[in-house]
């Protein structure tokens, strides 16, 4: 199974709500520039997981902009303080052979460093970062990073 988790581009610092937030112009920007840095390999994906805080459904947007006909899926698992196992779960039920998930710090972080057994933030997720990890099972320790792929990088 591949997975690829994009945290959304750069939002607005203030919204009535943090839900609210909406992304910048070059947070939309930043994003089509690292996903079409990506896009060789989300060719494949299935299914687009997405938060359903605005700046992430927006993000999500621009990936389904590029990758036509993928359905997306809001999902409260990928709120910031979502939890990996359960994120986990979510993905092995869906039974998809490539996912891409949107959302949000610190959860794009620590589910990657759960599922690949990394050291805690190590691998620094800024707005806009897209990485790659290739698992047989979506369980701590079982995943590869084969990427991350930053903004302009």
């Amino acid at each position: 199974m591949d997975i690829f988790v994009l945290r959304h581009g750069e939002a607005e610092p203030h919204a009535e709500r943090d839900h609210q937030r909406r992304l910048t112009q070059r947070g939309e920007a930043d994003v089509l520039n690292t996903l079409q840095r990506g896009l060789p390999e989300l060719e494949g994906v299935q299914k687009i997981l997405v938060s359903p805080y605005t700046r992430a459904q927006q993000t999500a947007d621009i990936a389904a902009d590029l990758l036509p006909g993928r359905m997306l899926m809001t999902t409260e698992t990928l709120v910031p303080g979502g939890d990996p196992a359960k994120l986990a779960a979510l993905i092995e039920q869906l039974q998809l052979d490539r996912v891409l998930l949107v959302g949000h710090q610190p959860l794009a972080g620590t589910f990657t460093d759960w599922l690949c057994d990394l050291e805690p933030g190590r691998y620094r997720m800024g707005t806009s970062a897209l990485v790659f990890i290739e698992t047989q099972w979506v369980a701590a320790g079982c995943g590869t990073l084969r990427w991350l792929k930053q903004p302009g990088a």
